[in-house]
């Protein structure tokens, strides 16, 4: 009987994994997207992602952890390496340290983010942002020239 049933899966197309696949897929696109991750767009790394969290959710099921534990696995496994995106630090030093030279509205915010991402994209190339990393003296001089290059650009600019 099993072969009939594994015969009415492959000749439907239907992987028994598309729900759990399609939630972590649509949680880490959504995740990227409102954090404004540059690889929101990136299909692979996205599906790669999804991927790689149901593995680890199935077999942490199978070593006989807990729904909830597995879960927890699941998502962090799903969010490796993205704990902060350059988008939220960048934002971040300006509502901290700038609020004299701009407006705090959303836009203001929005704008100033994307003139000073693109300003400082070699600063970013190689940097993986994490509060842990940010809490170390490496993280904290790399804030500081942040900093440093932002408020340069407003002494050179007149803002």
């Amino acid at each position: 009987m099993k072969p009939q049933i594994h015969n009415i899966i492959m000749t439907n197309n239907f992987d028994s994994r598309g729900y759990d696949l399609d939630y972590y897929n649509l949680f880490l696109r959504n995740y990227l997207s409102e954090h404004r991750f540059p690889e929101a767009d990136d299909d692979t790394f996205i599906a790669t992602r999804a991927e790689k969290a149901y593995d680890v959710f199935v077999a942490s099921r199978l070593d006989g952890d807990e729904y909830y534990i597995s879960s927890e696995k699941a998502m962090a496994a799903l969010y490796e390496g993205l704990e902060i995106s350059a988008y939220d630090f960048v934002s971040e030093i300006l509502m901290d340290e700038f609020t004299d030279q701009i407006s705090l509205e959303e836009e203001s915010i929005e704008f100033w983010t994307y003139t000073f991402l693109e300003e400082l994209a070699p600063e970013f190339k190689g940097i993986e942002l994490s509060n842990e990393w940010l809490d170390t003296s490496e993280g904290a001089v790399f804030r500081l020239i942040i900093i440093g290059r932002i408020t340069l650009f407003f002494e050179k600019y007149g803002l």
